[in-house]
Formats: structure tokens, sequence, C-alpha cells
């Protein structure tokens, strides 16, 4: 038994070490990357800090929601309203934008506390329609149909003009994410959401109040979605309504479930997979002659076929595969 807690214990501290490793290693590659390359990277860790939000929100209290991009959005175009037309320092914008988008995360969240199942996707369906309708509305806020153009920022006396600079910025913002997700699984709040997703009569009996789960749930959730929103537009230096469509809503649910329900890797490699697999098919579109165009709704069929194949084979994601190899890799080095 205590062999078993040393491999443990010993499995966990490498797992740690090498996330760090991985870390300081993609902020050193990131300097050193093509500008194609750098944006598939900016845009991999933008989603997973969005995944982060919705696999703590689906994936440890058990809620679903189809509605994330529309928080996305909500704190995309809070952030350029906030740092253009009022003057905010950009750290400040991002952090106000991921409130902002909290706050109406937890405005749409209430029906969780009376629905589930289908009934509760419905009402997340309901929550995107009418975000995306605002969106088109407030062109004071939104621009509507044509956007609204955003300048990259300067923190704390840097500019970020240039890509590399403002990857590590957006690196700074997913290993922050990543920290607060990971700690707060170990906090008494952590273990509520669990039971929630368990079941929640029992949990309710078991003192845990419902009412403030699910509302920290949402509010959690939605907080991180409105800060890779607001990372995104600076990206992006446009925010555009498309880029927050039911589409990409429906993405980033499965990448959270491709990449593993409730865990922290599963955000990762969740966005890993969603934004490779149609470049890399759109790589093989190329290299047998066909166009883009063409090729679009292939690559969307492929993709899918994709996602079911992967889930009949793989239903607890990607994160458990990676797990099974990291352990049997460190163990084997142990030796």
């Amino acid at each position: 038994m205590n062999l078993e807690s040393d491999r443990y214990r010993s499995v966990k501290a490498g797992n740690r070490l090498g996330a760090v490793v991985l870390v300081l290693g993609v902020g050193i590659a990131s300097q050193f990357l093509s500008g194609s390359q750098l944006a598939l990277l900016t845009v991999i860790t933008i989603y997973a800090l969005a995944g982060m939000g919705l696999n703590l929100l689906t994936g440890n209290a058990g809620l679903i929601s189809i509605a994330h991009a529309a928080f996305m959005g909500v704190g995309a175009f809070s952030a350029a309203y906030l740092n253009v037309n009022l003057g905010v320092p950009a750290l400040p914008s991002i952090l106000l934008a991921g409130g902002i988008a909290a706050a109406v995360g937890l405005l749409f969240g209430l029906p969780s506390l009376r629905l589930k199942g289908v009934y509760l996707v419905m009402a997340s369906f309901s929550a995107q329609i009418i975000l995306f309708w605002f969106f088109e509305q407030a062109r004071w806020l939104t621009g509507g149909e044509d956007g609204r153009f955003v300048e990259r920022p300067i923190v704390l006396g840097i500019d970020l003009q240039e890509g590399s600079r403002y990857y590590l910025l957006v690196l700074a913002f997913a290993v922050l994410g990543a920290v607060a997700y990971a700690n707060l699984l170990r906090t008494r709040m952590g273990r509520a959401f669990a039971a929630v997703r368990e079941n929640p009569r029992a949990a309710e009996i078991m003192g845990v109040n419902l009412f403030r789960t699910k509302m920290t749930a949402f509010a959690v959730s939605t907080f991180y979605a409105g800060v890779a929103g607001a990372l995104m537009a600076w990206y992006l230096e446009f925010v555009a309504i498309q880029a927050f469509s039911l589409f990409i809503s429906i993405q980033l649910l499965a990448l959270v479930i491709i990449g593993g329900l409730g865990t922290l890797a599963g955000a990762v490699l969740g966005a890993l997979f969603i934004v490779l697999t149609p470049e890399l098919l759109d790589g093989l579109a190329l290299q047998l002659g066909m166009e883009t165009g063409q090729m679009a709704p292939v690559r969307q069929g492929i993709f899918g076929l994709l996602i079911v194949i992967f889930l009949l084979y793989e239903p607890h994601g990607m994160a458990r595969s990676w797990r099974r190899l990291t352990t049997y890799l460190f163990l084997k080095i142990s030796k």
C-alpha cells in the first residue's frame, strides 16, 4: 500500500514538474515561431483558457451549456468598449470584462436551479440566441454586423503589437487560469461541484447549498469565457459578432468532451484537437489539389466523423490516454 502511495505521489510530482517544463518550453518556443505557427498557438491557448471555464461548469459541476461563445463575446466587446471608449487600461479592462461576463452568466444561470438535462441545454441555447441578437442590435457596443476594431494594448509600458510579445500575455493568463482551476477543485466549493454533478438531491441532503454552488459554477465559468474573449479580441484586432456564434459554442462543448470532462489537461488537449484538425484537413486538401472552398463542406463532415469515432473508442477523452501514457513513461524512467 505504501509503495503504491509513493508511486502515486511520484507520478503527481512528475506531472507538476512536466507541466512547468512544458509552459517554459512553449513560452520560449513561441519567440521563434513563424507568423502562421504563432497564430495557431495563440488561438489554441485562448481556446484552452475558455475550455477550462466550460470544463469547470460541465465536467466538474455537471451543468451543460452551449452558450460559452456568447459569453466570450460579452467579454470581447466589453473589453474593447472599456479600453477604447472609456480609456480603461488593458489589464483592468480584461479583468472587468471577465467580471461583466460573469454577471451576465449569473443571470442566465438562474434557470439551472430548476432545470437539468435536455431542458438546461435548451435554456443555454436560448441564452446563446438572446446574446447573439443583442450583439446585432447594440451597435454602440459591437458595431453590429460591421464589428469594431481594437488595437493591441500596452501593458506595463510594454508594446504588445508584436505577436510573440502578445502571446506571452495570453500564456500568462492561461497559466493563471490553470492554477486557479486546479486549486479551486481542492477547496470545499470544488468538492461541492463534484457532489452536485453526481447527485444534486443527495448533495443537498448532505448540506450542499445548490443555489450557491450552481451560481458559483456559472460565474467562474463565464469569467473564464469573458477573459478569453477579451484576449481573442486584442489578438485579432477586430471583434466580429460571427466569431461568437452557436457553431463556436458547439465547438467549445466538443472541445471539453473530446479533451476529457472534468480535467485540466482535457481543456488543453481538446483545444489542440479543435484548432489543429481543421488545419490538417486543409493541408491534406491542398496536397490533393482541392480548393479551400470545395473542401469546406467535406472538412466539416470529416471533422464530425472524427469526433464520433474518437468518442466511440475513447469516451473518457484524450486526457485519460495522455494520463496513461505519461504515467507509463514516468514509471519506466523512474525504475
